[in-house]
């Protein structure tokens, strides 16, 4: 298209887009952000600025619950079930097989649940446990020893309807649920089993054979449930072979029909009995339990609710992993508040896998939480049917997305192009979306703020771990900054530890006294974040030493992440202290804000896992190992009339394809604002296929297990390293 031709394209359209803004008084919503001054998000906590809780928060008193009446999570769901009775609370789509090798075909009903309906199955589904020999936890939980009798139901399952009714059948006996991620292996399985001490595994039924066949190595286990999600509605009828004497293997709904036989009462727990040991992935070691209360989920849950603000009618999409705490604690805040939970699995959540049409739009749900990841495929499949259309439609889609995003920033939306072509980007979620949430790690700016300005929703970060119940701070929804943590939740206080021995890229040592950034951006300190308060759990379970040494004598609980607080109070993530990386030149570099910046690049494929990047002390600067984007490296190829365009391998070994894909790292280094440190020296492609949890290049949360993939890539890694070495 002719240059000037675009221009005059772009000023017409962006012309006739304020007209309509200003004959609809759209630009009320940019006077009264711009007269809007904005108050402080949190206040400090005593004389230290740095030492800051929620603007809720009075006189240091946390907020811990929605209400004096509820003290667990047994609580929470009682009274819910009671408040909205006949409300739906669960649905699941009836799976009928694969329609293709990658798409899977679902039924075109949903099947419900009621809350009346939930709180029957759960509390049946207790009483069974306790007639299979489960007993209540403690009050107090021993983090040194193991359970001297089985106290924990194992949940081995994808995230399903049956694994929330599971869990909130184990608490209403105060007996611990154990989580374990479904895309591990065996071995996780024999881990958990036998730390426990558990007797009751719940598990799909696709798995029962693998764990009879390991049954010897798990001597407590007694009792396994499975359950049908995601096998076929005509399947036949579980076949299974040598099964121990000792071992029952009951199906879900029998072992409910089980407990509506048996006369057992509740046993509702206390605040502090252990609700969960919940397992981290496992990225950098063995995995660590958690011990976390009811006290604390509640408190987590109570605090992240005033800052969501669900609405009635509502529709929440579950979709990641139950056994991840960020989905545990958005599925029980829903849950409590009365608003259906829909299931769905990630590779399901479109058409591309799912017949005849993704859950997205089967559900249309108005609330999603997702990691960075999810939100990166998504923004990067949006990108790539916007470059495969013609040159007047890729002009007026990104003149929409320009005008967009300075139309959010400034308080008002742009009518006509959410007619000429938001509308469709919105189709793509269900047609319902308001409100999304994004947990797991830190967000690309770019990628936020392409989220917020397609579907014109508030796509807002939470920040918190599995030692602090999901919560430490949630994103306001009108704070439109990018790369913003958010403000502490009121059920927890935050301070900042000054790291003397670590710099910014200024070479300034992070202090909880400074008052400015290497940005020049005013502050109320920096350092590493600490984190005490109701929703902080009470440490590892059989490992007192690791407890000691991130749990400290005054009760905050050190993240490893250095953070500070903006000028109104909220906390960005500026570091990693435990992903620093020292170079030969003794110059420190932040390896996983490098592979965040540089998984923006149009050429790096986030489905096949993203890219790694890399330095050690032997190296003068650092590489990057990539999965590269296969359609992006063919329209390259097409477009820079590359000899090899008709075969895509030779396209990626070629001389011209690295040097593209360099010269874009580098301006991606720029953009993202690199130091000259952190820009790759050397990249290199893989050869080896996708990282996924199932080869254990990623764990099971779908986080990079860096040591695995640079054994698997070994060969293109050292020769990368190589060119490192000045």
């Amino acid at each position: 298209m002719n240059k000037l031709v675009a221009v005059l394209l772009k000023t017409l359209l962006i012309s006739l887009d304020l007209l309509v803004t200003l004959v609809t008084f759209g630009w009320i919503g940019a006077v009264k952000k711009a007269l809007t001054k904005q108050g402080m998000r949190s206040v400090p906590l005593g004389s230290d600025v740095s030492h800051r809780v929620h603007t809720d928060v009075v006189d240091g008193k946390l907020i811990g619950s929605p209400s004096p009446d509820v003290k667990t999570l047994y609580d929470l769901l009682t009274k819910s079930a009671g408040t909205y009775s006949f409300r739906n609370a669960l649905g699941s789509r009836e799976y009928k097989g694969q329609k293709t090798p990658k798409v899977k075909e679902f039924g075109p009903d949903i099947k419900w649940v009621t809350f009346n309906q939930l709180n029957t199955k759960m509390l049946k589904f207790g009483a069974a446990l306790r007639d299979v020999g489960l007993q209540h936890a403690p009050t107090t939980c021993n983090l040194a020893g193991k359970f001297d009798t089985p106290r924990s139901l194992a949940i081995f399952e994808n995230t399903c309807s049956e694994w929330i009714i599971a869990a909130l059948g184990a608490f209403s006996q105060s007996i611990v649920v154990t989580t374990i991620y479904a895309t591990l292996g065996m071995d996780a399985v024999i881990d958990a089993i036998n730390n426990g001490v558990i007797s009751a595994l719940l598990c799909n039924q696709a798995n029962v054979q693998h764990v009879i066949d390991i049954s010897a190595q798990i001597p407590t286990l007694k009792t396994i449930i499975y359950t049908s999600d995601l096998i076929p509605s005509n399947s036949p009828p579980l076949s299974l072979k040598n099964v121990p004497a000792n071992i029952t293997v009951i199906s879900f709904d029998n072992f409910i029909n089980k407990g509506a036989q048996v006369a057992i009462p509740t046993a509702p727990p206390s605040p502090g009995t252990c609700a969960v040991v919940m397992y981290t992935s496992g990225s950098t070691g063995k995995p660590k339990g958690v011990v976390i209360t009811h006290q604390n989920l509640l408190a987590s849950v109570t605090g992240a609710l005033t800052l969501l603000k669900p609405q009635d009618g509502d529709v929440y999409l579950g979709y990641l992993p139950l056994a991840h705490i960020l989905e545990l604690m958005a599925e029980l805040g829903m849950l409590s508040c009365g608003i259906p939970v829909c299931f769905a699995d990630p590779k399901t959540l479109t058409s591309t896998g799912s017949y005849p049409i993704g859950a997205l739009e089967a559900f249309s749900p108005s609330l999603m939480a997702g990691v960075p990841k999810i939100w990166d495929v998504i923004k990067k499949g949006a990108q790539a049917k916007i470059a495969a259309g013609s040159p007047v439609t890729r002009l007026i889609a990104e003149t929409a997305f320009e005008a967009r995003a300075f139309a959010l920033n400034h308080g008002y939306d742009t009518p006509l192009f959410n007619a000429l072509v938001f509308k469709k980007f919105s189709a793509l979620v269900g047609g319902n979306l308001r409100y999304a949430l994004s947990g797991g790690g830190p967000l690309h700016t770019e990628i936020q703020t392409f989220i917020r300005t397609a579907f014109g929703i508030p796509l807002v970060q939470g920040y918190g771990l599995t030692e602090t119940a999901a919560g430490l701070s949630i994103q306001a929804a009108d704070d439109t900054r990018s790369g913003i943590a958010g403000v502490p939740l009121p059920s927890c206080e935050v301070k900042l530890l000054s790291c003397p021995d670590i710099s910014d890229k200024a070479s300034l040592p992070y202090m909880s006294t400074d008052t400015k950034d290497n940005e020049g951006n005013p502050i109320y300190g920096r350092g590493e974040i600490l984190i005490k308060g109701l929703n902080v759990g009470l440490g590892y379970y059989m490992m007192p030493d690791k407890t000691k040494e991130d749990f400290d004598s005054d009760g905050f609980f050190h993240t490893g992440d250095i953070g500070q607080f903006m000028s109104d109070g909220s906390i960005r993530i500026v570091d990693r202290k435990k992903n620093l990386v020292k170079l030969k030149g003794g110059e420190y570099i932040a390896i996983e804000s490098m592979e965040g910046v540089y998984g923006n690049s149009a050429f790096v494929d986030p489905v096949a896992g993203g890219l790694v990047c890399y330095g050690d002390g032997d190296m003068d600067r650092p590489i990057a190992v990539i999965q590269v984007n296969h359609a992006y490296a063919k329209a390259w190829a097409k477009e820079n009339d590359n000899p090899d365009k008709d075969n895509l391998d030779n396209v990626i070994k070629s001389k011209g394809f690295y040097d593209a894909v360099l010269a874009n790292f580098k301006n991606e280094a720029r953009n993202g604002g690199l130091s000259h440190l952190e820009r790759v020296a050397a990249i290199a492609f893989t050869e080896h296929g996708h990282w996924t949890p199932e080869n254990q290049c990623l764990t099971a949360a779908n986080k990079l297990n860096r040591k695995v993939i640079l054994e698997v890539e070994k060969d293109v890694f050292e020769e990368a390293r190589k060119k490192a070495i000045f």
